[in-house]
């Protein structure tokens, strides 16, 4: 059947992440399908800045801004190198916000936490009348989350698939230990700060800790980055809810040769 918009007056705020940038009239498309199907939502432009194919940021992006979304918000993350093949399309409940996107690790970090179900609604595909093969965003994605907006439940549409089911790439989940973790950068911002797939209070206390890396330096755990000295590097917990190696005024990135996907690995005292 086609996906049509309910008349109960229902509608939630969509949330969208993607890597198509601003040059091309794809998010205007999809925007223009969102406001079609769901005209009483509103759209939130996350970003449409994400590298290209790069699940990692996407997935970095997608759960570091879900907190700050209403509680019954859609998020609609396309991110998506296997646009065409036989990827499935899921949407995933955590508590009352529903997460739109392939199934190739974008839904990886906000799987992690909370109550969390995802169902398969690969079938929405079928459900619509005209599909490209190359953009799903504007095609399936798009009427998908205007469906839910509209207040469609995702277990009218597809079965529920077990949770070790979903694609969970490594960099997921880190690696900790007792006076050690192995983590990946999932983001490289602005200021060259590295952030890292380490969740804010993972580590516990480590106020005025040195952190040992192959890096060729020491980090020093501080609270912000006015307490490193200029040039100096260190690790904090940042503003989107992940940890991050930092260098006052400088990049951690550029000083460390770091990019998104690289595995650091850290020791400490415990």
């Amino acid at each position: 059947m086609l996906f049509v918009r309910k008349k109960d007056g229902v509608s939630r705020t969509i949330g969208l992440v993607t890597d198509f940038g601003l040059s091309d009239p794809y998010v205007g498309q999809m925007r223009a399908v969102l406001s079609r199907l769901a005209p009483g939502s509103r759209v939130v432009d996350i970003s449409h800045g994400v590298l290209p194919y790069n699940i990692t940021q996407g997935a970095f992006f997608l759960a570091s801004s879900a907190p700050h979304f209403a509680r019954d918000a859609i998020l609609l993350a396309v991110v998506d190198p296997g646009v065409g093949s036989s990827r499935r399309i899921v949407v995933l409940r955590r508590d009352e916000q529903l997460f739109v996107a392939p199934d190739n690790g974008l839904l990886g970090l906000v799987a992690s936490q909370g109550d969390v179900c995802a169902f398969d609604l690969s079938s929405a595909e079928s459900a619509v009348a005209e599909v490209s093969h190359t953009f799903h965003g504007r095609d399936v994605f798009a009427p998908v989350a205007a469906w839910l907006a509209c207040g469609g439940r995702p277990e009218n549409m597809g079965p529920e698939i077990p949770l070790d089911q979903l694609v969970r790439p490594a960099w997921a989940q880190p690696d900790v230990g007792r006076g050690c973790a192995r983590v990946h950068v999932l983001h490289v911002d602005h200021f060259g700060n590295c952030v890292l797939n380490l969740r804010c209070g993972e580590l516990g206390p480590l106020d005025g800790v040195s952190l040992r890396t192959p890096l060729g330096r020491e980090l020093q755990a501080v609270n912000t980055y006015s307490e490193l000295p200029q040039g100096m590097p260190g690790l904090l917990e940042g503003s989107q809810g992940f940890f991050e190696v930092a260098v006052n005024r400088g990049s951690a990135a550029r000083d460390f040769g770091l990019s998104i996907g690289d595995v650091l690995e850290l020791e400490w005292t415990p």
